[in-house]
């Protein structure tokens, strides 16, 4: 499988880029729990990767526009298809069990699906959403059909469908129609039949290319309502930002500025000149560790393993062909056996706790090419298949051993236990810091202890129903683990400790993945007794299959057997996005 590889990664050290404007109408929330106008939906989705959070006031309730609040957020989980969950609540800490007129809080999943590649043949796009998804209550239930297009001469999206909902006032209950006309990139402005009543909105936004990191700012008021029994002007706030897949990702030529294309051929160009020392120095600098460097054939084999970019392992291998491509000149490839051929072969072999996981195999002067003008290379491979042969095949000029206590990792995270929008209250939590202690002993091995200190807890954790799942200051984790790589494209972890502050035991997981990384199968199995010889032995048993699909940067996992309660259950979490070589 061949898969071009993510050219905002390996820019990242060597140039900076501005975002670009998307559409010229831009893609806003309404007050409802999905992307559209007031009332009412277009028919677009959030690009894959990017996501939306909204706070608004004013909610179709009990025969008026009732005064609530609404919490909102969606996201673009792949092409096509937007997901969200929203929040309408009336108060914030009200107990509904011991305390009256707590008013409402209500919690539901929405969702909104754009046929494909129907706009291209037609001209206009078409859309299929449904909201109040799982809500307790079907407060705010409603299923929508619509469709929309653009006239770009004129910056105006029309939009215009039909629905069926159980929202007050009639509000999406039967035809309805919109437009949006964005005459700057700052300012919109939105009209809607909401099928009972027409309503019109300003929204004021940053434009696209304003923000770092491709954020957006917005803000929604109410201009006019045919409602009249209205106890809230309707006016909303949001914030959008990419956080996984293309959006977040990739760049395209046109959006690196002059300067910065400039300051990256020179980097490129001086890689002419570059030395291993210089290379290896370079990598160091940048955090990673367990570098290898030498030779199998023809081509250039650089082993190394990440420290900086864990929560990702691919965007630390996109950073290192950033760095190998601009420090790795001619003299590095001269003593190869390449005969006639010019090219320059690299294979970067990604390595976890000093094992092989990955291998990507690429021409330099392609990729050279491709981080120059965005073409796509096509001469990259990635494979996971006979690595340890393959490192063991290489004749080594430079290594570099990273481990024991003098290379151990002090990670610090946040720690949080939680409850959203039930009848206890809006938010419950229970917050701490978890100081986690790394350290690499060898090939394969760590030692693995995390511990929690309490910083904050709400009411209801601190001596309220949540109270026994409070955070407490203790060593919650504690664990030696051993690792290897198996034939037939195995991996297997052993790992022996505490866990969960009382339970000592241990567990196996195995995982096989396919040459290509697209399918994941992983079994995992454990036994841990409670120190408080009451509890009963927990026997977690568990498979999963993971498909990941590079070309939409794109991930989604289903996994089941019994959980570590003992319940026994099949999950299908989330899609999320992949920030991979893509």
């Amino acid at each position: 499988m061949r898969t071009p590889v993510s050219r905002a990664l390996s820019l990242s050290l060597v140039t900076a880029f501005s975002y670009p404007a998307m559409a010229k109408v831009d893609i806003l929330p309404s007050q409802q729990g999905f992307s559209g106008l007031i009332f009412t939906p277009n028919a677009q989705t959030l690009e894959t990767g990017r996501g939306s959070a909204q706070f608004g006031q004013g909610v179709p309730y009990r025969g008026a526009i009732a005064e609530l609040d609404h919490w909102y957020v969606n996201a673009g989980v792949f092409p096509h298809l937007e997901v969200g969950g929203r929040i309408v609540t009336d108060t914030y800490d009200c107990n509904g069990y011991f305390e009256s007129n707590c008013g409402i809080r209500d919690l539901s999943a929405t969702a909104k699906f754009q046929l494909p590649y129907l706009e291209e043949w037609t001209g206009f796009n078409l859309a299929f959403g449904a909201q109040d998804i799982g809500g307790a209550a079907s407060n705010f239930d409603a299923y929508f059909v619509v469709a929309d297009t653009e006239i770009d001469a004129f910056n105006l999206r029309l939009s215009g469908g039909y629905g069926k909902s159980n929202l007050s006032l009639g509000v999406l209950d039967g035809p309805f129609a919109g437009a949006e006309w964005q005459p700057f990139d700052f300012v919109q402005l939105t009209g809607e039949y909401d099928a009972q009543e027409f309503n019109a909105a300003v929204r004021l936004m940053t434009p696209q290319d304003m923000l770092p990191y491709g954020a957006q700012l917005a803000a929604q008021y109410q201009l006019y309502s045919g409602h009249e029994n209205q106890d809230q002007t309707l006016w909303g706030v949001s914030a959008s930002v990419p956080f996984f897949g293309d959006t977040f990702t990739r760049k395209k030529y046109s959006d690196i500025k002059p300067d910065a294309q400039t300051q990256l051929e020179t980097e490129l160009a001086k890689g002419e000149a570059s030395s291993l020392t210089q290379l290896i120095g370079q990598l160091e600098k940048e955090g990673f560790v367990n570098i290898r460097v030498g030779s199998n054939l023809d081509t250039l084999v650089i082993a190394l393993e990440s420290k900086r970019y864990q929560h990702n392992p691919m965007d630390g291998a996109g950073v290192a062909l950033g760095i190998i491509s601009a420090n790795s000149g001619e003299d590095l490839f001269s003593e190869l056996p390449r005969g006639s051929n010019s090219g320059q072969k690299i294979e970067l072999v990604l390595l976890q706790n000093k094992i092989p996981m990955l291998a990507i195999n690429t021409e330099l002067n392609c990729y050279r090419d491709f981080l120059k003008t965005g073409a796509e290379c096509s001469q990259v491979e990635l494979s996971n298949e006979g690595l340890n042969a393959k490192l063991g095949q290489t004749n080594w000029r430079y290594e570099t051993v990273n481990d024991g206590f003098g290379y151990s990792e002090l990670i610090f995270s946040p720690v949080m236990n939680y409850a959203v929008a039930t009848e206890y209250g809006f938010f419950d939590y229970s917050v701490g810091l978890g100081t986690n202690l790394y350290t690499p002993l060898w090939k394969g091995a760590a030692i693995d202890i995390r511990h929690i200190l309490p910083i904050a807890n709400s009411d209801d954790y601190d001596d309220g129903y949540y109270a026994p799942d409070a955070l407490e200051n203790e060593i919650d984790r504690a664990l030696v683990h051993q690792a290897f790589r198996l034939p037939a494209d195995l991996m297997t972890q052993f790992s022996l400790g505490l866990v969960r502050s009382d339970y000592y035991g241990g567990q196996n997981e195995t995982q096989w993945y396919s040459q290509s990384g697209m399918h994941n199968l992983g079994f995992e199995v454990g036994y841990f007794d409670a120190d408080n010889s009451t509890e009963d032995a927990k026997t977690p048993m568990l498979a999963h299959y993971r498909l990941s699909v590079a070309q939409w940067n794109w991930q989604m996992q289903v996994q089941g057997g019994e959980f570590w309660g003992g319940d026994q259950a099949l999950r299908l979490p989330l899609a999320t996005g992949l920030v991979i070589l893509a």
